[in-house]
């Protein structure tokens, strides 16, 4: 599929083994899946982002890339309000780290894809197509669960397809470049195509503290 000069089963063949599934456990407990992005590399050594949600009250995290190795990933750092975390992890195969972009310049209308797992390992790989429909949207937070909000989440609106298992995967531009990281969907009945994403420059902002401070 060609759209605009792009070649969008390239960019899918180019990012998706950075993208792996995340099953987190307790107690030897599988407790949640989610999906998480490769974006660094050193040596034999990787490290990944993902949503906080998605490794929340873990003490074991297991990585599913997409040659079908499973590898075990240890905790950097995580942070409840901007909702990411960073694993690392040690692999003996090659791999890509997605290229990230500058979620600065994106406009509305312009195409992206979503790649993640949307529930779980069986549908690990999963590829959506949509647009940004919305940059600098604002959705308001409650983590404590107390029904007040606790953090305004600054992030890009999408309509490509986001359910849960997504969480944590990648919003890519039609040049392989991430400038996303799904987290949430509007998923009451009244509402349709309505995800949202972290977007890149943010997340390449916390990430460096959760690497450098794991907080």
């Amino acid at each position: 599929i060609e759209e605009d000069g792009f070649d969008i089963e390239k960019v899918v063949d180019m990012v998706s083994p950075a993208v792996v599934t995340i099953t987190t456990s307790l107690n030897d407990r599988a407790i949640s899946t989610g999906s998480g992005v490769i974006y660094a590399k050193n040596n034999d050594d990787i490290w990944i982002v993902t949503n906080n949600h998605v490794i929340e009250g873990g003490d074991d995290f297991e990585l599913l890339f997409t040659n079908q190795q499973v590898v075990e990933a240890e905790l950097i750092g995580a942070d409840e309000l901007s909702d990411l975390a960073v694993l690392k992890a040690t692999i003996d195969f090659d791999i890509t780290p997605v290229a990230v972009g500058d979620s600065a310049i994106l406009e509305p209308g312009q195409t992206v894809l979503a790649i993640g797992s949307p529930a779980g390992e069986d549908f690990a790989g999963t590829v959506t197509k949509g647009i940004i429909s919305g940059v600098d949207r604002t959705l308001a937070v409650d983590t404590d669960n107390d029904g007040r909000a606790d953090w305004d989440l600054i992030l890009l609106q999408t309509d490509a397809a986001i359910n849960p298992g997504n969480s944590g995967g990648a919003l890519v531009n039609l040049n392989g470049e991430l400038i996303g990281i799904n987290t949430i969907k509007i998923a009451t009945q009244a509402y349709e195509g309505m995800g949202f994403a972290i977007p890149s420059n943010e997340v390449v902002n916390i990430i460096s503290q959760l690497e450098a401070h794991g907080e």
